[in-house]
C-alpha cells in the first residue's frame, strides 16, 4: 500500500517548517560557521549483524472442561474452567556478510508452563543457511528456509513448500524446511517490467524434513514471478513426491493508492481425504482438490486499514461431516467407551479434522488503526473469523504499544462462539486473554 494521506500531510508540514528554518538569518549564520558532511560508511553493510528478542507471554484461558476437545487434549484430567499459562521465548538471529556470500541463522527456544503441561523446547534453528550472489539477478541458496509463497494475509492455498500460517496470528515467525534453491531475476522494458524464476529441491528421507513427508524424495518445486501491467503474478508448481502434485497461481494489484486486491488458486492432484462415521468407521479416497482465496486491503480517509478475505478450503469438511465427527468424539470420549475408541479419536483428529481450520469456507475481516484517538505509539485492531458453513465465529480485539525503546507491549482477547457441534463452539477454550512483553536487541 502507498503512504497514507495523514503521513503525507505530516511530511509536508515538516518540509514547510524546514524551508522556513533554512531561510531564517539565524540558520544562515550557523551554516556559514559550520560545514556538514555525509558519511556513507554509516549505511554500508556490516560484516556481522546480530539481533533477537526475548518475550514473556501470559495467557488466561477460559476452558470448556466438559467438551470432547478438552478430554482429547488432556486425557485423564478432571474438568476445569480456567487455566493460566506462562510462556518464555528467546529468538536469536545472526548474519555474516562476506562479499558475494551471506551466512545467516535464526534460532528460537521457548518454555511453556501451566497447571496441566510443562513443555520446554530446546533452541532450534528456524531458518538459516548460505546464500551466494553469483551475479546481478542470480542467487543460489542452501539451508533451512521459509519461502512465503502467496499473496493471502490469513491463509495461502499456494504455500506448497512451507508450513501453514496461523490465521490467529499470521505475522508470527515460522520454521522453514531444509532445501536448495536458485533464483534468477531480470528487469525488462515494456508491459512486463520484471520476471523472476525460482527453482528448489526439498529432500525427504524419513528423518530430513519429516514434517513435510516420510518418503525418500527430492520434491522439486518452482515459481515464476511476473510484474505485468502493474500486476504481481506468480505461477507455482510442486512435483509429486512426499506430497501429491500441486500447481497454482496468485495475483496482487493496486486499483488505487488506497485499494489493493489479491487472490490465489491451487489444485492438488490425488490428495488423500479421510472421513469418519458417528460409530468411528473411517474411509479414505484420493481426490483432486481446488482451494482458492480472494481478498482486499483498503485504507480509509480516517487511516483505518481494512483486510477482508474469503477462503475456500477444498480439502475441508462440510458442516454435516463436522457434525458427524463431533458425534463420534462424544461417543469415543464417554466414560464407558473402550480405550481403542480414544486411540481412534486421536488418529482421526490427525488425519485432518484436528487442523486449526478444518472446515470448507471461511471469512476473515480485520480493521486496524495506528495511534487511535491521538494515542502516540499505540495501535488497535479487531479481527473476525467466521466459519461460513456452521456460522460459528471468533472475535479478537487487540492493543499494542511501542513507546518504550526496543519494547513492544501487546494484549488481545479471543472470544469463540457458536451453536453446539460447530467448529468454534467445540474448541478447547471459549475465550483466551493474551498479554505479552517483547524486548528487541
Amino acid at each position: 500500500m502507498n503512504a497514507s494521506r495523514g503521513n503525507r500531510c505530516k511530511l509536508a508540514g515538516v518540509l514547510l517548517a524546514l524551508t522556513g528554518l533554512l531561510s531564517s538569518p539565524a540558520w544562515s549564520q550557523s551554516a556559514s560557521a559550520q560545514e556538514f558532511s555525509f558519511d556513507a560508511s554509516e549505511f554500508e553493510k556490516k560484516t556481522f549483524e546480530f539481533s533477537g528478542y526475548l518475550e514473556q507471554k501470559e495467557e488466561l484461558l477460559q476452558l470448556r472442561g466438559d467438551s470432547a476437545a478438552f478430554k482429547l487434549a488432556y486425557p485423564g484430567e478432571p474438568a476445569r474452567a480456567e487455566l493460566l499459562r506462562s510462556t518464555s521465548t528467546l529468538e536469536l538471529s545472526g548474519k555474516l556478510n562476506l562479499g558475494d556470500f551471506v551466512l545467516d541463522a535464526r534460532t528460537q527456544g521457548s518454555w511453556a508452563n501451566d497447571a496441566l503441561v510443562s513443555t520446554p523446547k530446546d533452541l532450534a534453528v528456524m531458518e538459516g543457511g548460505l546464500r551466494w550472489s553469483a551475479s546481478p539477478g542470480l542467487t543460489f541458496d542452501i539451508g533451512k528456509r521459509v519461502q512465503r509463497w502467496g499473496k493471502g494475509y490469513a491463509w495461502s492455498p499456494v504455500a506448497m513448500v512451507e508450513r501453514p500460517k496461523d490465521a490467529n496470528d499470521p505475522a508470527t515467525s515460522r520454521e522453514g524446511f531444509v532445501m536448495a534453491s536458485g533464483e534468477w531475476t531480470k528487469t525488462l522494458s515494456g508491459p512486463i517490467s520484471t520476471i523472476s524464476f525460482t527453482g528448489l529441491l526439498l529432500p525427504t528421507d524419513g528423518n530430513l524434513n519429516s514434517d513435510f513427508g516420510k518418503s525418500n524424495d527430492l520434491n522439486p518445486a518452482a515459481k515464476l514471478y511476473l510484474l505485468a501491467w502493474d500486476t504481481d503474478v506468480d505461477l507455482m508448481w510442486r512435483a509429486k513426491g512426499a506430497r501429491p502434485e500441486s500447481f497454482g497461481v496468485d495475483f496482487s494489484r493496486n486499483l488505487s493508492p488506497a485499494l489493493e486486491i489479491h487472490g490465489e488458486w491451487a489444485r492438488t492432484l490425488g490428495a488423500t481425504r479421510t472421513t469418519v462415521s458417528a460409530r468411528g468407521a473411517t474411509s479414505s479416497q484420493q481426490v483432486d482438490v481446488d482451494s482458492f482465496l480472494v481478498g482486499l486491503r483498503y485504507l480509509t480517509a480516517g487511516e483505518v486499514t481494512w483486510i477482508a478475505e474469503y477462503y475456500r478450503n477444498g480439502a475441508g469438511y462440510e458442516h454435516p461431516e463436522m457434525q458427524t465427527y463431533f458425534q463420534f468424539l462424544d461417543a469415543a470420549l464417554a466414560a464407558n467407551a473402550p480405550a481403542a475408541m480414544l486411540s481412534k479419536a486421536r488418529s482421526v483428529a490427525q488425519s485432518g479434522y484436528g487442523r486449526p481450520n478444518p472446515a470448507r469456507d471461511y471469512l476473515y475481516v480485520k480493521a486496524s488503526v495506528s495511534e487511535p484517538f491521538g494515542w502516540v505509539y499505540g495501535a488497535a485492531s479487531i479481527t473476525t473469523m467466521i466459519n461460513l458453513n456452521d456460522h460459528s465465529y471468533q472475535i479478537t480485539p487487540e492493543l499494542s504499544y511501542t513507546g518504550f525503546a526496543n519494547w513492544e507491549l501487546r494484549a488481545r482477547l479471543m472470544q469463540l462462539s457458536g451453536q453446539a457441534q460447530t467448529e468454534f463452539k467445540e474448541k478447547t477454550s471459549s475465550a483466551r486473554l493474551e498479554v505479552y512483553a517483547r524486548y528487541y536487541f
